[in-house]
């Protein structure tokens, strides 16, 4: 059997407006979708077109159907997503990326740039962790864009764990009185540690309020999104999602952090500094991030679309 050509996305309930379960099918070429009932599916022209599995499941609605009283939807054998390879190497990319700019997220650095003409030479500040921090929303728009929003969620409420525990661990082990022969000869470092410990922690507050909102709606925007255009125009919807997630992730994180520390004039022009290069890295990263999209989608068969999916971000299940 050729590859088949539509694909089952969803099924619903029957509602006020028709008394019939409805299957959500979708043509893999043109990603356009459909609903039909398992009835109509229910023929060879059309069974010719789907998996074994989705004929499978055509069957069982289409014989749930018939019975005196319908079998409810948690019953129907819904496909499960596997554990890819590809999903953990992005996790742990994500993770990574997230540990190293909330370790460096504290630091101001200054950029002197010279253009030669009307700009001239000029300075910007910013924060260390803005070189290395978009490379976070790249990975997790990937991970919602080829898995859904619930693997996504997963891995958001993962690396917000990870910098928890490296926060605590920081804190309680610089609490443990330093051998007074190791203090001695490293003076500098050993009252380092104290100073970074409380400054992770005021990163890392930051950190979470702002990587809680922006992560999460870049990866429901995305999903939305996705569900709005019948999975057209992935160019679109990662620009929108991740410009949006950008302006809350940047203005949370500079006014929380450097609130009392800096100038509010200095806050005000750092927050910009981070929109504008945000915006510019996630546009140069954009080409990578759609076509390792489309690249995993095709190896490991997987194109998820969050019809009943739970967008709470609190919700763990559904």
């Amino acid at each position: 059997m050729e590859q088949p050509s539509h694909v089952i996305e969803a099924v619903f309930e029957p509602t006020t407006n028709t008394d019939k379960i409805l299957v959500l099918v979708r043509v893999r070429d043109s990603r356009a979708t459909f609903k039909m009932s398992p009835h109509d599916l229910n023929k060879k022209a059309w069974l010719e077109k789907f998996s074994k599995e989705d004929v499978a499941h055509i069957g069982f609605l289409n014989a749930a159907t018939y019975t005196d009283e319908l079998v409810p939807l948690k019953y129907f054998p819904t496909r499960k997503r596997p554990l890819t390879h590809a999903v953990l190497a992005l996790s742990f990319l994500f993770v990574g990326f997230l540990m190293l700019s909330n370790v460096t997220g504290g630091r101001v650095v200054e950029c002197n740039l010279d253009w030669p003409g009307l700009l001239g030479k000029f300075s910007i500040d910013f924060p260390a962790a803005l070189v290395v921090f978009p490379m976070t929303y790249a990975f997790s728009t990937i991970i919602t864009e080829v898995y859904g929003y619930r693997v996504s969620r997963i891995v958001i409420w993962g690396g917000m764990t990870v910098n928890f525990m490296f926060v605590i661990g920081m804190w309680f082990l610089s609490l443990i009185p330093n051998s007074p022969v190791w203090e001695a000869q490293n003076s500098a470092l050993a009252q380092s540690y104290g100073v970074l410990a409380g400054e992770f922690a005021r990163t890392f507050l930051a950190s979470t309020v702002a990587y809680f909102f922006g992560e999460f709606v870049n990866a429901m925007s995305l999903a939305k999104f996705k569900l709005a255009s019948a999975g057209q125009h992935l160019w679109v919807r990662v620009v929108f999602s991740t410009s949006i997630a950008n302006v809350i992730d940047s203005t949370l994180f500079c006014a929380i952090l450097f609130w009392g520390r800096l100038p509010t004039s200095m806050i005000i022009v750092i927050i910009g500094t981070q929109i504008v290069v945000k915006t510019l890295y996630e546009l140069i990263l954009l080409p990578l991030v759609t076509t390792v999209s489309r690249r995993l989608k095709e190896i490991d068969g997987v194109d998820y679309y969050d019809y009943h999916t739970n967008f709470n971000p609190f919700s763990l299940r559904g």
